[in-house]
């Protein structure tokens, strides 16, 4: 008789297949991990882009009521003391659309103000692809986001910069991470054009990083802005787009050389800005009337001056928002549209508001002393400002 005999094949697996195995499911994770980092970075952007477009229609509305575009100097210059989100609150009620998905600055979200550093408010224009806002913080701050005045939104990769020690500027970096300020202080750029301190006699005198991207077509489009009294030089490689922005001026040139002296001009209503041309073409555009001059002569100068009048008085924002401060008096322009019956214009000597003295930014080369209405410390607090005089 015939008996069957089974040989068992329940062995288990070799350490071998073990070990294949394991190096299967790696791989497989890595991919899964890598395409999901992929979609959340897309998504980042395309948030991010609807969020600019907003704003950007948002800007359109404030102009078309004031015929001025809001301050572009917060949170680099102690000078603008309020974000987009107060300035255009009564025309985006979603505050959400001030802040970008990729932004991780805790205070930069606390104040709504993700798209604030990379802002340029322009009068008028001088070339195309002129840069209004921008979010360089995309895959690993190597892309931005970057809306134009013309109304364009496009996705640009961002330019290296160097400080005077050779360490990269973050391009979504604090405000002391983006400025330079002492005499010889430098930032050089990808494409080797240079900008260098040479007076900084302005007490809190500062020239910041607002953004350096390559655009569709090659070109390196940089910009920098100043603040208080002081002068930078400026060489630029042939080719690249550059940019000064100064409070009275926008200098804008492809490959030249050229000075940018500020001052305080002894008034307490505007800044003076004078170009110096040096070589090539510079192209300087008036901030407050919008007109356009070009320098194309060695030695030939370029001088505006802030001189609108200005006049204080109290309003209150759609947000709930009552304060005082200046305001040209040119086009009835003023930070942010009041709700209707809260404009106090004819009013201010009945307000409780009191002022308070601050210390801006202490510890950051733009630490100044300030004096603020009661209603906008809350604000001010938020992003590290301290109560009394800053420190001798």
């Amino acid at each position: 008789m015939w008996k069957l005999k089974y040989k068992g094949r329940n062995r288990g697996f070799t350490l071998i297949e073990i070990l294949v195995t394991i190096g299967i499911i790696a791989v497989l994770a890595g991919i899964g991990v890598v395409t999901i980092g992929k979609v959340k970075g897309a998504n980042s952007q395309t948030t991010c882009i609807s969020n600019l477009r907003s704003l950007s229609q948002g800007l359109q509305s404030y102009y078309n009521d004031y015929m001025t575009f809001p301050a572009d100097g917060y949170p680099d210059d102690g000078d603008d003391m309020y974000p987009l989100s107060t300035e255009l609150a009564n025309y985006i009620n979603d505050k959400s659309t001030f802040v970008c998905p990729g932004d991780d600055d805790t205070t930069s979200i606390a104040n709504f103000a993700s798209y604030d550093p990379y802002y340029v408010a322009r009068k008028g224009s001088y070339d195309s692809n002129e840069l209004a806002l921008g979010c360089p913080r995309h895959r690993g701050a190597k892309n931005s986001t970057t809306a134009f005045s013309t109304g364009s939104t496009e996705i640009t990769s961002v330019g290296t910069v160097l400080d005077k020690n050779l360490q990269e500027i973050p391009p979504d970096g604090t405000t002391a991470q983006r400025t330079i300020s002492s005499v010889n202080d430098t930032m050089t750029f990808a494409d080797n054009s240079t900008v260098t301190v040479t007076n900084a006699s302005g007490g809190s005198y500062g020239c910041f990083l607002v953004q350096s991207v390559r655009l569709s077509d090659g070109t390196l489009y940089s910009i920098v802005k100043v603040q208080d009294s002081g002068t930078i030089d400026v060489q630029v490689t042939t080719g690249s787009k550059f940019e000064v922005v100064t409070p009275s001026a926008i200098v804008g040139v492809r490959g030249t050389e050229f000075t940018v002296a500020t001052s305080d001009n002894g008034s307490e209503i505007g800044y003076q800005t004078v170009v110096t041309q040096t070589a090539g073409i510079v192209v300087v555009t008036d901030r407050e009337t919008g007109n356009v001059s070009t320098l194309e002569t060695s030695g030939t100068r370029s001088t505006t001056t802030g001189d609108v009048p200005l006049h204080s008085h109290y309003h209150t924002h759609v947000d709930g928002e009552r304060h005082m401060h200046e305001h040209p008096s040119q086009n009835q322009a003023h930070h942010g549209k009041p709700k209707a019956g809260t404009d106090d214009d004819d009013d201010d000597s009945s307000s409780d508001d009191e002022d308070k003295t601050i210390c801006h930014k202490p510890g950051t080369p733009a630490e100044k002393t300030m004096v603020i209405p009661q209603s906008a410390w809350s604000g001010h607090e938020g992003h590290g400002d301290t109560q009394g005089a800053c420190s001798p």
